[in-house]
């Protein structure tokens, strides 16, 4: 003969434990999505070194040859980013009077940028830089302000 049995649980209990596997579940979605874009990102780093260099022009974008200037906020702090273009490359990007303080309180903006020119060397647009793992919001703000100043330097 079967006996009926009866199982008690505590309300409290299965909350926590509801609550306990939901997080579990969360965590685990955060860590695959965080996997995910390290690879995406390291592939297409690997795409990026091997692309041609600047000397083969694959767009057809022109510049007006000369500096051209636009700000980047950072806190309380505003610096000038300076791109100077020839006719079809952008030559060089730097800061205009960058303050220690501002070096101090961001150490990777002078990284970010030295990584953005040595890309712009081997580049032909501002849009194939791959921002680095370390710094790459730092390189997406400098990045930003580039596309900022070249507003003015496009030739239609």
């Amino acid at each position: 003969m079967s006996s009926t049995k009866l199982i008690v649980l505590k309300s409290k209990e299965l909350i926590y434990t509801a609550i306990l596997l939901a997080l579990i579940i969360i965590f685990v979605i955060i860590m695959i999505n965080m996997f995910k874009d390290r690879e995406s990102s390291s592939d297409s780093a690997r795409t990026v070194k091997t692309s041609a260099p600047a000397d083969a022009v694959t767009d057809e974008t022109r510049y007006t040859p000369g500096t051209y200037s636009s700000q980047l906020t950072l806190g309380d702090n505003t610096l000038s980013v300076m791109v100077t273009v020839d006719e079809h490359y952008i030559t060089e990007v730097a800061f205009k009077q960058m303050d220690e303080a501002v070096t101090t309180m961001y150490p990777l903006l002078e990284t970010a940028l030295e990584d953005i020119n040595t890309q712009l060397h081997y580049m032909s647009s501002v849009d194939d830089i791959t921002p680095s793992g370390d710094s790459s919001y730092t390189t997406r703000l400098i990045l930003d302000s580039i596309k900022t100043a070249l507003k003015d330097a496009v030739v239609n």
